[in-house]
């Protein structure tokens, strides 16, 4: 088969079969797209000319280019997933990728907000304002129930569930979750919807169910609500390599330190595997050992 036939075979694969999101598929597309430019310099258009050795001479190209840990292991997870593809379809023999090593990444620690640091920023935005209530829902949903930013602004008002105290989330892959609220944010989800139109400009009006929007009526976007973290971040004088996603961080580590098990951490999240979860647990011994090795006579000695 043809190599751009193939690839172009995955991405509606993607799409059409297992649902996924656009963002998915153009990263997906984009990776492959670097793929297909490495086999026509090799001179390889047939898929089955594109061997093991093949994509180990991909993946060095990705080392030389000095491209992150992190990146290699995206476009490298991308190569595994389309040479699978072809290897159930019967459109290779044996999978080339099957035996390709993901690199070695650096451990990072997550960035948690402490708890006085949370308080006040939640406390930053002008309620008094329809667009400072919209932003003062926002943050404290990203806090109170652990939402991706993606999955925030996909929010419809018909995913909000006030009588039942929770609301839908669409998470990865389409998947759907209920997450249960506080009185808190039932109460600023009522007032917030009551106030939604005056968001919008003067002669402007909201254009969907979309939960939270901008001045134009539209929907807001992920990179919009990133700014107005980065915002809220400059105010409380927060570093800002805190992110959106650290609210999510802060949400599951403070649920664990409050006695919360790992089941019910992984439900509010959407993670599809308790191993996803375990991270937390992670993060919080390496506290507890530094707690330990800083304070306790016997780790001293």
């Amino acid at each position: 088969m043809d190599t751009e036939r193939g690839v172009a075979d995955f991405l509606n694969f993607l799409r059409n079969e297992k649902g996924s999101s656009e963002h998915t598929i153009k990263a997906y597309s984009g990776d492959l797209a670097e793929l297909l430019n490495y086999l026509d310099d090799e001179k390889i258009n047939d898929t089955k000319n594109m061997d093991y050795f093949t994509l180990r001479g991909f993946m060095a190209e990705l080392y030389d280019r000095g491209l992150s840990k992190s990146t290699i292991e995206r476009k490298l997870s991308s190569v595994k997933s389309f040479c699978t593809f072809l290897s159930k379809k019967g459109i290779l023999e044996e999978n080339p990728a099957r035996m390709l090593k993901f690199p070695r990444k650096d451990k990072k620690l997550f960035q948690v907000f402490n708890i006085d640091d949370v308080v006040a920023l939640l406390d930053l935005p002008d309620q008094s304002e329809p667009s400072g209530l919209r932003d003062a829902l926002m943050l404290e949903l990203m806090y109170g129930t652990g939402v991706r930013v993606s999955e925030l602004a996909g929010m419809d008002i018909s995913d909000c569930d006030p009588g039942g105290k929770r609301i839908r989330v669409r998470g990865k892959g389409k998947k759907e979750r209920i997450v249960p609220l506080a009185d808190l944010h039932v109460d600023m989800i009522k007032e917030y919807i009551s106030v939604r139109p005056d968001v919008a400009a003067e002669g402007r009006y909201p254009l969907d169910d979309a939960l939270f929007i901008n001045r134009l009526g539209s929907r807001l976007t992920d990179r919009s609500i990133r700014r107005m973290v980065d915002k809220y971040l400059k105010q409380a004088g927060l570093p800002l390599d805190f992110s959106p996603h650290s609210f999510r961080h802060s949400f599951a580590t403070h649920l664990l330190e409050g006695g919360a098990d790992l089941r019910t951490i992984q439900q509010l999240l959407g993670h599809e595997s308790l191993s996803t979860t375990q991270k937390y647990t992670h993060l919080n011994l390496s506290d507890l050992l530094k707690i330990y090795d800083e304070t306790h006579p016997k780790a001293k000695r």
